[in-house]
C-alpha cells in the first residue's frame, strides 16, 4: 500500500492543479463583481482569484502536512505494538522455562516424597 503513495499523492496534486479551490472560486465572483461593476468584462484572471488559489494550496498543503504527520503517528503506534508484541513472546517463553524448571524441582521433591513412604 506505500508503494502507491506517491502515486494517489501525485494524482491529487494534479486534480487540484486542475480545479479551483473554494477560496478561488470565491476570488473569482469577487474579480467578476468588480469588473461588472466597472463596466468590463471578466477575462477569468483577477487579482482575488489568484489569492484565492494561493489559500487554496495553503490550507491543501497544510491539510497534507497533517495527514502527513497523522500517519507518521500511526507508524510509531505500530512499532509500539510490535515491540510489545516481541517483549511479551520473550516473557512468554520465559515464563514456559520457568514452569518447566519449577515442575522439574517439584518432580524431584514427589520421588523423594514417594522414597520415603517406602
Amino acid at each position: 500500500m506505500m508503494k502507491h503513495a506517491p502515486i494517489g499523492a501525485m494524482l491529487l496534486l494534479l486534480t487540484l492543479g486542475a480545479c479551483e479551490g473554494p477560496q478561488a472560486k470565491a476570488g473569482a465572483e469577487k474579480d467578476k463583481a468588480a469588473a461588472e461593476a466597472a463596466g468590463q468584462t471578466y477575462s477569468g484572471d483577477g487579482p482575488n482569484e489568484r489569492i484565492g488559489a494561493a489559500q487554496d494550496r495553503a490550507a491543501n498543503a497544510a491539510k497534507e502536512a497533517r495527514e502527513a504527520a497523522a500517519a507518521g503517528l500511526e507508524r510509531q503506534g505500530d512499532s509500539i505494538r510490535r515491540q510489545a508484541d516481541v517483549e511479551a513472546e520473550r516473557l512468554e517463553q520465559k515464563a514456559k522455562a520457568l514452569r518447566k524448571e519449577a515442575d522439574e524441582r517439584a518432580s524431584a521433591f514427589d520421588a523423594q516424597a514417594e522414597a520415603q513412604r517406602k
